[in-house]
């Protein structure tokens, strides 16, 4: 059990922190959009928007450097899953409610939400999920990760799972085709 609990452990900290890195990095690289995505979802008062902008990204870069440090890797998955829980909530009320709208998750987007954003979010939660099992059951006298040849598996699955989470938008514009164009006034 422990030699798979360090492959698990490793697995979930590479696709929490790459994805976590790469959601903050975009959204510091755009925060307007962020911003605006946010407002457009209508999920917080207006005079919150700002706040939210700053703080999720902030949150999301603390998050991915703290799954790797055992004192805090246990909160650091908590707190993870968690986010992950509330994010997707808010697009299932997006979705809910028929606003059409992109979430800027992982920078600017045209894809509006959808259902491939729920499967984003549920491939992310599970992997969230197992890393703060995995941190749960960490035994102190067990090494933190396995050895490094052993481990070559796992990162290779971990960096494949993490790309496909990131890409979520362009691989549901690929596979749903053009959005139809908004042309002038309504009739």
């Amino acid at each position: 059990m422990n030699a798979m609990n360090e492959h698990l452990r490793l697995i979930c900290c590479c696709i929490a922190s790459l994805v976590l890195a790469a959601s903050a990095l975009a959204k510091a690289r755009a925060p307007r959009e962020f911003a605006d995505a946010v407002l457009r979802m209508r999920v917080v008062p207006g005079r919150t928007v700002g706040k939210v902008a700053v703080a999720v990204p902030l949150i999301e870069a603390a998050l991915a450097v703290a799954v790797w440090v055992p004192p805090l890797a246990t909160w650091a998955f908590g707190a993870a899953t968690g986010m992950t829980v509330v994010f997707t909530a808010v697009l299932v009320s997006v979705i809910a409610r028929g606003i059409d709208t992109s979430c800027s998750c992982f920078g600017v987007s045209a894809a509006p939400v959808g259902p491939a954003h729920l499967v984003r979010n549920a491939a992310l939660l599970l992997a969230v999920g197992a890393g703060w099992a995995s941190a749960l059951l960490r035994d102190s006298g067990t090494p933190l990760f396995p050895a490094f040849p052993e481990a070559l598996p796992g990162l290779f699955a971990a960096v494949c799972v993490s790309v496909l989470i990131i890409a979520t938008d362009v691989l549901s514009e690929v596979f749903s085709g053009p959005r139809p164009t908004r042309t002038g006034a309504a009739p």
